[in-house]
């Protein structure tokens, strides 16, 4: 059985996905200096996440048992093991312990980026997942329904709830250390260099930050056009009785993450300054998260909030809504076409 396993929860947004690449790009590397990266590919550590919240929120006859494959493959190792989803950060204490109890020496690993990043990105995630929120009232909900010293959100609307439960980093950091030691490690600020968050994540490993693949995915965002392209189709599909996840892979797999993905530097990017109640939370989410009995590996400053280069999607024109439609839509006729 693996001495220590290492749950990387989250958040989302914070360079999950460079992680998640460069273990599995580094599988074998990785294996040759005893840390175990379970699964062939990381979807089946995905499922193996949906298997596990599932089982601990319903039963065990929900279970698949792609999480007890994981867990019989760490079974057969001495030494660490790695497994990286940000499905598992937001849950709920008891279904963290339960997870806790089913691994051998958890540890959890908490990425964390400044929150004013966050917000944009994960608005046009959102949408990517079939949101239809507009830029403004995703920000005006998350701005509103921000975690107060009572911790209550009762009767927040839905987007705010939905930023939160991915971001409120304290509670996320609480919950875990009540079940296993904690460590946060911060997302540099843009101008650092693109391996130090890998660095950063290697020291939890014990191991060197060089000599490493460099990853071969990553999570691609999308620019401000594409965003509103995606959001009206949602409402749209919603409409006509389509809810998202319906037609997940050509929606968001093939259609935002391949195609309107690949146009990025041809639109404006989505942009967001700084504002007053994003400094001052910040400031208190950094005390909070000081106080906490946790390990901290990166720079406190990487958490002061940053302004995003960019625009409000609400002042895109029309012109630029319709390029990124019509390059959509040709996509999915020739994807169509090609398969016929």
């Amino acid at each position: 059985m693996a001495s220590r396993t290492i749950l990387h929860v989250g958040t989302m947004k914070s360079g999950t996905s460079h992680i998640q690449s460069r273990l599995f790009e580094n599988k074998a590397a990785l294996a040759d200096a005893g840390v175990l990266v379970p699964g062939e590919k990381w979807g089946d550590q995905v499922q193996g996440v949906k298997d596990v919240l599932a089982i601990r929120r319903h039963g065990e006859e929900r279970a698949t048992g792609a999480w007890q494959r994981l867990v019989d493959e760490m079974a057969g190792h001495d030494g660490t093991a790695v497994i990286s989803m940000e499905f598992l950060g937001p849950a709920g204490p008891k279904i963290i312990q339960g997870i806790c109890d089913s691994v051998e020496g958890p540890e959890c690993v908490i990425t964390v980026r400044d929150l004013n990043r966050s917000l944009a990105a994960m608005w046009q995630e959102t949408i990517q997942n079939g949101r239809t929120w507009t830029y403004g009232e995703y920000l005006a909900a998350a701005e509103e329904w921000r975690p107060k010293p009572d911790g209550g959100m009762k009767g927040a609307p839905k987007a705010g709830r939905t930023f939160w439960r991915q971001q409120n980093v304290v509670r996320m950091a609480t919950d875990w250390r009540a079940a296993a030691p904690v460590t946060l490690i911060t997302v540099p600020h843009p101008g650092a260099s693109r391996s130090l968050l890998w660095e950063r994540f290697c020291q939890v490993l014990d191991l060197p930050g060089e000599g490493w693949a460099d990853a071969s995915a990553s999570n691609e965002s999308i620019g401000a056009a594409s965003a509103l392209v995606l959001r009206q189709m949602n409402e749209l599909l919603d409409e006509a009785g389509l809810r998202f996840p319906t037609g997940d892979l050509v929606r968001k797999q093939y259609l935002a993450k391949k195609v309107l993905a690949g146009r990025k530097k041809e639109e404006p990017a989505i942009g967001l300054p700084v504002s007053k109640w994003v400094r001052k939370h910040s400031t208190v989410m950094v005390d909070e998260l000081q106080g906490l009995d946790l390990t901290f590996i990166g720079d406190w400053g990487d958490l002061d909030p940053v302004d995003v280069p960019g625009i409000d999607p609400a002042d895109v024109s029309q012109r630029e809504i319709i390029d990124a439609a019509v390059v959509g839509l040709a996509a999915l006729v020739e994807r169509d076409l090609k398969r016929s």
